[in-house]
């Protein structure tokens, strides 16, 4: 499951549960976190917010316009729903209609979550994701994977396989390019690199540059060159790549209006030529999360050993100074 960071990144930490409350701050968990919603009307240049609210303890969202209808997929930070969960959004991207939790192969998986969705041209959704360990204890070694799936009707997934294997990463992102290819990028929160891979047919991945940087999100720009934005300390900033995502420059300190700081994991989906929608999260002040909080077994913490945090830890990003 994909942990974005509190306000920041996010953070795959296992902590030690004597350490909980004395050495760290308290974790802000999905839980903890209220999805936003903005509108640009110059093609990505800058988004002007229209809701503070649209979802809340919903984390990681990300949109996909899908039979004629805006959908938003995202983490449910609710403690016996932790899921991935989809919502209906309004036409002025203020409100939100729950649908429920997505199943794949049948089954709802608790422990998968960063869920991003591309539209095939066959006319189906296809869905990418990470699994990792939120309702028990980890033992060993950290989850690694990232899954595709694939609906008819963006609820019920039949999962296609792994596309790729990154250690400590999560919040994968994935878009299509004018020419075929496919770009993935995956963010390694602990060390705020962002790891990018090209594909020709959108299933086998390979590396082809990292960057510094929060979670991120692929689009594509008016030019057709990909475009990824992402949480910095001055708010969402934006880069481009003019040759098929290997090298990125920076072309917007930050894309949001107003007071954008502590915004994380963006999402955009584009209307028409000018006009684009973002979503993205922010953590409710004074919230946090228990560290056994979406454990199925509340007692299964063992003395040194407990499951992934829940996603968010309250840290600030700091200045990305290579990409200043």
């Amino acid at each position: 499951m994909k942990k974005l960071l509190g306000i920041f990144i996010l953070g795959l930490l296992c902590f030690n549960i004597s350490a909980f409350g004395k050495n760290l701050q308290p974790i802000a968990g999905p839980n903890c976190h209220i999805v936003h919603s903005a509108k640009s009307i110059n093609s990505g240049e800058s988004y002007k917010n229209v809701s503070a609210d649209l979802l809340r303890s919903a984390s990681v969202p990300d949109a996909v316009i899908f039979n004629n209808k805006k959908l938003i997929y995202y983490v449910n930070g609710d403690f016996d729903s932790h899921s991935i969960y989809v919502s209906e959004v309004s036409d002025d991207v203020k409100t939100a209609k729950i649908i429920g939790p997505i199943k794949l192969n049948g089954e709802i998986n608790k422990d998968a979550v960063d869920p991003d969705l591309i539209v095939t041209e066959d006319g189906k959704v296809r869905l990418f994701y990470y699994v990792g360990l939120f309702t028990k204890p980890i033992m060993g070694e950290k989850p690694n994977k990232f899954y595709s799936a694939i609906s008819d009707d963006g609820i019920n997934f039949k999962i296609e396989g792994v596309i790729a294997e990154v250690n400590n990463a999560t919040d994968p992102t994935i878009v299509k390019l004018p020419n075929g290819d496919y770009l993935l990028a995956v963010t390694q929160g602990e060390i705020q690199n962002i790891v990018i891979f090209k594909s020709s047919d959108g299933k086998k991945f390979n590396k082809i540059s990292s960057i510094k940087g929060g979670i991120p999100e692929l689009s594509i720009a008016e030019n057709g060159d990909p475009e990824m934005l992402f949480q910095d300390s001055e708010g969402i900033l934006k880069m481009t790549s003019s040759d098929g995502g290997k090298k990125w420059k920076k072309t917007r300190n930050n894309v949001l209006s107003g007071n954008s700081k502590g915004s994380a994991s963006p999402s955009v989906i584009r209307i028409n030529e000018k006009e684009r929608m973002i979503f993205y999260f922010k953590v409710q002040k004074g919230c946090s999360t228990p560290p056994t909080a979406y454990f199925e077994d509340k007692n299964a913490l063992g003395s040194k050993e407990m499951g992934e945090p829940p996603l968010g830890h309250g840290v600030e990003p700091k200045n990305i100074k290579k990409n200043k």
